[in-house]
């Protein structure tokens, strides 16, 4: 019991870095801005199948129109949940959604039904980086979508009000909610997070991550560990107490109930907060425990840190932590520079490309996109090493977060390494983001076809 509950604070420290500097830096999920890459995959599926447009739809009349067929909905999702989720914790009675005709609270007993942060926002809009001319645009506060009081994550977006009716096309809805996921709505949920709602919703206390933290109280919802070794497992078994694929199957089936429903923008919108969580699974560090780290090792820095010398435990963690945040600010800042420049690049090519995607089954993202994803984190983890500033990776002293020449760290590993390390890295970023590409290519094919149907 005492080895696990050591072994138990190796994997909540490490997570408590990752939601710290999510919250006091750029960093908000497993991959930074999810527009960036979810709109070129959208862009290549739409070459072969119709994307169509949808008139925008307040959540409120949505719900309103559909409030009978949602609450039987909703009752066979969490059956399905209960069924087939070996750690789902079953949803209060209580939360249950209930056809009242009451207006004025559906949007609450919906979000409390689904089990969301209750004050998640939903407004009409689409996003663009920032400085996109859009004629006759009205802009919405960054407070207008996100929870978390630091704005600073959201400053390479603008975000484009709708009114209701507006014709919006299906790409704009989909890439924009696909980053809605990391305004908040998965914050707050346990009984350790020191909210009403976590007291309510029936999670129990929180896994692993921060607790206190609000983008560490998210950590179980985006972060799934599946293929540790089973060695990992039998000290750590909490780490499989994750909750990415009762997300991915509820806004999947979401969105084909508001397709059959014949509210296509919600369709859409659902799909959008689906592939969210696909996308983090694609990301090595929300797969892996400490990534370049053995279970051997692991096991001896957690020995030695039970008999109380502890610097290996922390410097371990402030690496991992540290590479976490350089390769996603690297991303961020390559995808971002590519984009505006219009430039070719590799990273857009693995986006775009048409793949022979699998055949969409509801456990093929935990069993082969994660799976990938995992196997995929040590050769990340040497290539971060290799050509990543060393101060920022190789310095267990330094605390990346305090860094303000981070926003430098293209230019500096191209004066450091010349451009065979800028190539290096993104191909590396490419074969990562593949996987994404193809497992969500499968996802929204497999949405659309039930459309069909």
């Amino acid at each position: 019991m005492y080895t696990s509950q050591r072994f138990k604070r190796i994997a909540c420290i490490y997570l408590v870095f990752i939601g710290l500097f999510a919250l006091i830096g750029q960093f908000a999920s497993a991959w930074e801005h999810h527009p960036l890459f979810t709109a070129p995959v959208l862009d290549s599926i739409a070459k072969s199948v119709p994307l169509t447009p949808a008139p925008a739809v307040e959540l409120q009349e949505f719900l309103s129109a559909v409030e009978g067929p949602m609450a039987v909905f909703l009752a066979q999702e969490e059956a399905w949940a209960r069924e087939n989720l070996s750690w789902y914790a079953p949803r209060p009675e209580a939360l249950d959604f209930v056809a009242t005709g009451n207006p004025d609270d559906i949007v609450s007993r919906f979000f409390r039904a689904i089990r969301i942060n209750p004050n998640t926002k939903t407004p009409l809009y689409f996003s663009v980086l920032s400085g996109t001319t859009v004629d006759e645009a009205t802009l919405l506060e960054p407070e207008a979508v996100t929870l978390f009081p630091d704005k600073t994550a959201l400053e390479s977006f603008d975000f484009i009000q709708v009114l209701p009716g507006g014709v919006l096309n299906a790409v704009d809805i989909i890439a924009s909610a696909s980053n809605e996921p990391d305004y908040g709505m998965d914050t707050g949920l346990f009984e350790d997070n020191g909210t009403d709602t976590g007291m309510e919703y029936g999670f129990g206390t929180q896994a692993f991550g921060n607790p206190a933290l609000d983008y560490g109280s998210q950590a179980p919802f985006h972060m799934g560990f599946y293929h540790e070794s089973p060695v990992v497992f039998m000290f750590a078994g909490f780490l499989k107490e994750s909750y990415p694929e009762y997300r991915i199957h509820l806004y999947k089936r979401l969105s084909e109930f508001a397709f059959e429903q014949g509210y296509d923008y919600w369709g859409w919108r659902f799909l959008g907060w689906g592939l969210h969580y696909v996308a983090d699974l694609s990301m090595p560090y929300h797969t892996t425990v400490l990534p370049g780290y053995s279970t051997l090792r692991m096991l001896w820095i957690n020995f030695l840190d039970i008999i109380g010398i502890s610097g290996p435990a922390d410097n371990a963690l402030q690496l991992v932590s540290n590479r976490h945040m350089a390769i996603e600010t690297y991303q961020l800042k390559i995808m971002e520079q590519k984009m505006r420049d219009a430039a070719a690049s590799v990273i857009f090519d693995a986006l775009q490309a048409e793949y022979e995607s699998p055949e969409y089954t509801d456990d093929l993202n935990r069993l082969l996109l994660a799976k990938a994803s995992h196997d995929m984190a040590r050769k990340l983890d040497r290539a971060i090493s290799a050509y990543m500033p060393r101060d920022f990776v190789s310095n267990p002293d330094v605390e990346l977060a305090d860094r303000a020449d981070l926003e430098d760290i293209v230019t500096i590993i191209s004066e450091e390494h010349g451009q065979e390390a800028l190539d290096a890295l993104d191909q590396m970023l490419a074969d990562a983001i593949k996987e994404f590409a193809m497992y969500g290519r499968s996802y929204v094919l497999d949405i659309i076809a039930c459309n069909q149907e």
